[in-house]
């Protein structure tokens, strides 16, 4: 079950990760229409997930992450905020897992289940951390690195005001072949001046 609210929009509620969720996380992390994308081509076992969850989640380190769900009406029906109602259900994962902490700067990732794409989630829970991530953490910087192939993502970047900085060419091999990465970008100023913070 997921942990309890950390930041709540109109369709999507971040909740911190608990260890009952792992199993959630595995699955996805996994899944070829998710680890294809991340570029993740090792296979993630329950160990490695534990792993991840008490260095990566539970850890000291700066970084931080969040499980997506739903709280639209298509959902769970559950006001994410109130313990009397069902289950909140994950959607998906949203971490900015690397901060360059002398810098400013901080790595952003997300994912979202198959069966959930494209409903917008994963743009409403991008919002939430880069709110979070420019108005409390003071990141001065939050960047991505996208395959060439991997369009949704690009949009959804754009969207949100990232500018692409640059091509990784030949960066990521995927499917038997190297690919380009695109890598976006976007300023605190930016951000802040475009949602009036």
């Amino acid at each position: 079950m997921p942990g309890p609210v950390f930041a709540a929009g109109e369709n999507v509620a971040l909740h911190t990760i608990e260890e009952d969720d792992l199993e959630f996380i595995q699955r996805g992390r996994n899944h070829p229409d998710i680890r294809r994308p991340l570029t993740d081509v090792d296979p993630q076992n329950g160990e490695q997930i534990q792993e991840y969850f008490e260095n990566g989640i539970s850890g000291d380190g700066d970084g931080f992450g969040f499980l997506i769900c739903r709280t639209d009406d298509e959902g769970s029906g559950a006001d994410s905020s109130n313990d009397d109602e069902a289950d909140p259900e994950p959607v998906g994962a949203i971490h900015i897992p690397w901060i360059r902490t002398k810098h400013g700067s901080g790595m952003l990732m997300y994912w979202v289940a198959p069966e959930h794409q494209g409903n917008g989630y994963v743009t409403e829970a991008t919002r939430l951390v880069l709110d979070f991530a420019f108005e409390e953490r003071r990141l001065a910087k939050v960047y991505a690195v996208v395959l060439e192939s991997n369009v949704g993502s690009q949009r959804v970047l754009e969207n949100l005001g990232f500018e692409r900085e640059g091509v990784h060419r030949k960066e990521t091999f995927v499917d038997g072949e190297r690919r380009d990465n695109y890598r976006y970008g976007l300023l605190a100023e930016e951000w802040l001046d475009a949602s009036g913070a």
